[in-house]
């Protein structure tokens, strides 16, 4: 009699694929097979990436995100949170405080040369990211939107050990395309 299998925790989180069918849309039945897979391999990547650190915990108010156990938590007991938008908030907090672009997201969690909406993909993954962290667009506490390009993280983080991160504070980083952009818009040049 063969043994039962052993299931780890992080099995149990990590992303299940979905069935596909055939498509009834416009797009190709070739093409919906690439992005499906497409779109698999870099879920497995990001799972890899993330589910390779698995002493890395950090918190954040009342929540702590456990990268090996691909789990967030609030005040101790388990959010549930789809692993795509939870590889989105992984993603935003590993670039605290600076801007995530939705093209970075697309790139991160879809891979390139997907033929998916990813900007109905983004916008649904921060909506439930939000909603599990009961954060308000208007006045946010953890996700600040920069419209018409991305995303930043911007509530102050602990890791794991109790330290905070370098990156916490009052200060934003700025990348050098935003800081350009800000150059010219002062200037009452068009920006690019």
């Amino acid at each position: 009699m063969a043994a039962n299998p052993v299931v780890t925790n992080a099995e149990i989180h990590k992303p299940k694929a979905l069935s596909f069918q055939k498509p009834t849309e416009d797009l190709t039945f070739r093409q919906r097979l690439k992005n499906y897979l497409g779109s698999t391999v870099q879920a497995d990547k990001n799972w890899r990436k993330w589910g390779s650190m698995p002493d890395k915990k950090i918190r954040f108010a009342e929540f702590e995100l456990d990268f090996g156990r691909f789990q967030l938590c609030r005040n101790g007991l388990p959010v549930r949170l789809e692993g795509l938008p939870l590889q989105l908030l992984m993603l935003l907090i590993e670039n605290q405080r600076r801007l995530v672009t939705r093209e970075q997201i697309a790139d991160e969690l879809w891979g390139k040369d997907v033929f998916v909406d990813v900007e109905q993909g983004i916008n649904t993954a921060i909506r439930k990211v939000r909603m599990a962290l009961e954060d308000d667009s208007d006045q946010p506490q953890y996700l600040q939107t920069v419209v018409g390009r991305g995303y930043r993280f911007v509530a102050d983080i602990v890791n794991g050990d109790g330290s905070a991160t370098a990156d916490a504070g009052d200060g934003f980083t700025f990348t050098a395309e935003e800081l350009g952009q800000a150059i010219l818009a002062a200037a009452g040049l068009d920006p690019l």
